[in-house]
Order: C-alpha cells, then structure tokens, then sequence
C-alpha cells in the first residue's frame, strides 16, 4: 500500500516537474524583446547607435542541492538573446533611421504624432506647404509600413507562435511612445493626445 502511495507521489512530482520544463519552450520573452526595442528605437531615432543588448545574469546555482541547479537551467533557458540582425531586420532599421531625419521636423511641428498603437500619424498639414503635403503623407506611410514588416521580421527571427506578433507590436508601441522627444504628439491609450 505504501509502495503504491510513494509512486503515485514520485509519478504527480515528475510529472509536475516535466510540465514545468514545458513551459519553458512556451515563454515569451517580454523583457528581452523590451531591450531589443529599445535598442532599435534609439538607433532609429539616433538617439544612441549601435548599442547592444543586454540580458540578465542568471548567476551560478550552488551544487550541493539538484533543486537550485533545476530552477538556474531553467532560468537559463528563459534567458534568451533576441535576433535583431538579420539582414532583413537590418534593411528596415536602416530604411528608418535614414527616414527619421526627414520626419523629425514634422514631430517637432506637431503635424505628425505617434499613435497609442505604435505608428505614425498625420496629424495636420496645417503649415506644411502645399507642395509638400503629398511628401508628408508618404513618408509616414513608409515608416508604418517598415514599422509593421520590422515587428513580423524579429517574430520571425525569433521563431515566435503567429500570435506573438501582437505582444512584439505592443511592446514596440510603448517603446516608441517612451522615446519620443519632447514636445512631440502621442496619443494616450484612451485615444486623446497629449504633447510629450
């Protein structure tokens, strides 16, 4: 009887401790694609080129016991580098940086805003010459365009489930809504806007 209590016991641990592992291969890793955001944004922005990203340090788990060795494997395995560098990826952010010195000035005007979903909008044409309203347009939509292609690219990359997209788009609005440079229009999550 209690030989069959000890494997029932021994069987619901492993199992538990095997579901466990599976989670593993399931998590997303917000904060590193937070870092990698962030990475981006200021480069694109020119903020801060070429910087790396970094990622936590998991430290050494002690020996003397298999459960602290388990949970640091673990937390190993949750610490993931983001790939950011393919040439796909690479292409865009150049696209963007180039593009960002040409959409600066229309930021700084308040004629373009960043929208609480991440991308670019155009706000007013007020002020900007006639022959310059078309320009305006598209290179706004030539950032969303490349913005929306760079969040597909690193879910790519990073081999992340379909629906993970969003989670990277979402991170990435926050990031570029926290970037922005004083002065510039955002819009807040109920929809107003607001001046950075």
């Amino acid at each position: 009887m209690k030989t069959r209590a000890t494997t029932a016991i021994l069987t619901l641990a492993a199992t538990s401790l095997v579901a466990g592992c599976i989670t593993v291969n399931i998590y997303f890793p917000a904060p590193e694609v937070r870092k990698a955001a962030e990475q981006i944004v200021e480069e694109t922005w020119g903020n801060e080129p070429g910087g790396a990203v970094a990622t936590p340090d998991t430290g050494v788990a002690p020996e003397s016991s298999w459960v602290p060795s388990l949970v640091a494997r673990v937390a190993h395995a949750q610490d993931v580098d983001i790939n950011v560098s393919t040439a796909a990826i690479r292409t865009l952010k150049e696209q963007m940086r180039t593009r960002a010195n040409q959409l600066k000035p229309y930021l700084d005007k308040g004629q373009v805003g960043i929208s609480n979903k991440g991308m670019l909008d155009v706000r007013t044409l007020e002020g900007v010459p006639l022959r310059d309203q078309a320009t305006v347009r598209r290179l706004v939509e030539a950032e969303n365009r490349d913005r929306e292609s760079l969040y597909q690219e690193i879910s790519k990359a990073n081999n992340f489930e379909a629906d993970r997209i969003e989670d990277v788009r979402k991170i990435f609005a926050d990031t570029w809504i926290q970037k922005a440079e004083k002065g510039w229009p955002i819009q807040k999550k109920d929809g107003a806007w607001t001046t950075k």
